[in-house]
């Protein structure tokens, strides 16, 4: 699994690069879905001057099929950067669930004879 980070108007730091490849590293949890890149993009400030959040974390995942975005607003990096991979792991497991309910279904319909 490739993991990029980008930074944009800010300087990332090392303890901040190392934290979020540690984070990102909890992506590749569950077994059934194959996450080949992360990417993960860092804004400071927000587009709209009257928003109180400072920061904005993205998460690109890449997994077969349709890529997973994440998107969270936070006050501070860190903080930011946990809520955005317990997100990435919830839409993840439940882009999972989707496709076993799937796969269940279509074995389980009995044929109809019209």
């Amino acid at each position: 699994m490739d993991i990029i980070v980008q930074a944009k108007s800010l300087k990332l730091t090392r303890a901040l690069r190392e934290f979020i490849q540690r984070q990102s590293r909890k992506l590749n949890k569950l077994k059934d879905l194959k996450v080949s890149k992360v990417t993960v993009y860092l804004e400071q400030g927000t587009k709209k001057p009257t928003d109180s959040k400072k920061v904005c974390v993205k998460y690109k995942i890449e997994v077969p099929g349709k890529d997973l975005w994440v998107e969270i607003d936070g006050y501070d990096f860190y903080d930011a950067i946990v809520d955005a991979t317990s997100a990435a792991l919830r839409k993840m497991r439940k882009t999972k669930e989707k496709k076993t309910d799937y796969r269940r279904l279509s074995k389980n319909q009995p044929l109809s004879l019209v």
